[in-house]
């Protein structure tokens, strides 16, 4: 069951704490703006929190909207995003405290955890969202369309040169998880190619250096504009019914920060939230709130790319119980790490997001 009873007593605790002490007035861990009038006078007013990311992609994308309408700093926060381009990287400063808030996934939690990092997933913010792109000319050699089963795309992939922006990245991962499901071994039956980076992937899709690319929206919906392609596994849009609900992205902290700044993480929960109702209520809004954050897109892709990722993005940042469980089951079959499912109670809480979305 998700959930460590013990660790989240102390979180409560030191929640009681700050909500007398420390958002208000100082102290407690959390720590403040220079000028706290530069945040509304929400439930935190004026705790600066860090949040650290990889480069722009739909797999933030609620982040984006809760940034775009300003919800943060309607919480009272005052935000400072940065870009780091590891997973590996933005665990790292999670764990030394130089970030607050990391937006990983949640196979690098459940490694971290695994691997004696005190970090803990407190929010979901996206189900898993890497699409495969093909080249079109091998789909139609294969007599491959829109109604063509899953046993006869997952055959397409042997003899491949595919494309995923690292070795043990998120897009590696579905390239083995999809040529395991289909029989075939990624090692033998595959050329997987560690690009360094979703630009080198699309540009060398486009430059008919791979025959297929693993990626996420909206690199992938360029690759297809771009490099005579189409969709092999459109994962975002749950065309993959093993993959529909598999919990991706998440909102990550140490343990220390989940202890001293619980205040912080609620108005940042609180935030996400806010976006995520607005992406299922009123999704042309938020993606206009969105746009600006996903650098130079083509308007039209962006549009197309955004309804076709609707289905990734929760309607909720308490994390799902199935997905998590999918997420970890998924990151064994896949790396063979001989994860514990006691990490879904040690790396996951619950407690935060629940409260945020309640009160």
């Amino acid at each position: 069951m998700i959930n460590s009873r013990a660790r989240m007593a102390a979180v409560v605790g030191a929640a009681s704490v700050l909500l007398l002490a420390g958002c208000a007035g100082g102290g407690g861990g959390v720590r403040k703006a220079a000028d706290p009038g530069a945040a509304a006078s929400g439930t935190c007013q004026g705790a600066s929190i860090k949040i650290a990311k990889a480069s722009p992609s739909f797999v933030y994308l609620p982040f984006y909207v809760a940034e775009g309408a300003g919800y943060l700093e309607q919480e009272g926060l005052v935000p400072e995003t940065v870009e780091v381009h590891t997973g590996s990287g933005i665990i790292a400063a999670a764990v030394s405290g130089s970030v607050d808030v990391a937006l990983v996934t949640a196979g690098e939690v459940f490694v971290s955890r695994h691997e004696g990092a005190p970090v803990t997933a407190f929010a979901q913010v996206e189900n898993l969202g890497t699409n495969v792109v093909i080249k079109k000319s091998i789909m139609d050699d294969l007599g491959l369309t829109e109604s063509s089963s899953d046993a006869e795309r997952l055959a397409a992939l042997k003899g491949l040169r595919i494309g995923v922006t690292g070795s043990g990245s998120g897009s590696d991962q579905v390239v083995r998880y999809l040529a395991k499901a289909g029989g075939l071994d990624p090692d033998k039956d595959m050329e997987i190619i560690a690009t360094g980076g979703s630009g080198n992937s699309v540009s060398g899709f486009s430059g008919d250096r791979f025959d297929a690319i693993a990626i996420s929206s909206p690199q992938s919906d360029i690759a297809i504009q771009q490099g005579r392609g189409g969709y092999l596994f459109n994962i975002a849009d749950g065309d993959y019914e093993p993959l529909a609900n598999n919990l991706y992205i998440t909102a990550m902290a140490s343990d220390r920060t989940m202890t001293q700044m619980p205040e912080a993480l609620g108005c940042f929960t609180a935030a996400l939230a806010r976006a995520q109702k607005l992406i299922r209520e009123d999704p042309d809004s938020a993606a206009k709130l969105a746009q600006p954050f996903m650098g130079d897109v083509d308007p039209a892709l962006y549009t197309a790319a955004f309804q076709s990722n609707i289905h990734s993005w929760p309607a909720s940042p308490v994390i799902d119980d199935a997905a998590a469980e999918a997420a970890l089951k998924f990151q064994n079959e896949v790396m063979g790490n001989g994860l514990s499912e006691d990490l879904l109670g040690e790396a996951i809480d619950t407690d935060i997001a629940t409260t945020a979305t309640t009160q």
